[in-house]
């Protein structure tokens, strides 16, 4: 598993984590994080997009926030 995909045009297709995380509408269906990092985080009570470095131009999440 990769912890991201941001040199690529979309997530490779046998990441499950990240694909069922989508589907339950954790992040956009853009996303190109990888599913152990959007589990964690998602487990942990944070957004993934919160601290994500990713171009969000291609994911389409939500903007970068100040993690506590």
């Amino acid at each position: 598993m990769k912890p991201h995909y941001f040199e690529q045009d979309v997530a490779d297709p046998d990441d499950f984590l990240l694909q069922m995380c989508k589907q339950q509408g954790y992040v956009p269906k853009g996303c190109l994080l990888g599913g152990i990092v959007v589990m964690s985080e998602t487990q942990a009570g944070r957004s993934p997009c919160w601290g994500c470095e990713g171009p969000r131009e291609k994911c389409g999440g939500k903007p970068k926030k100040a993690v506590p």
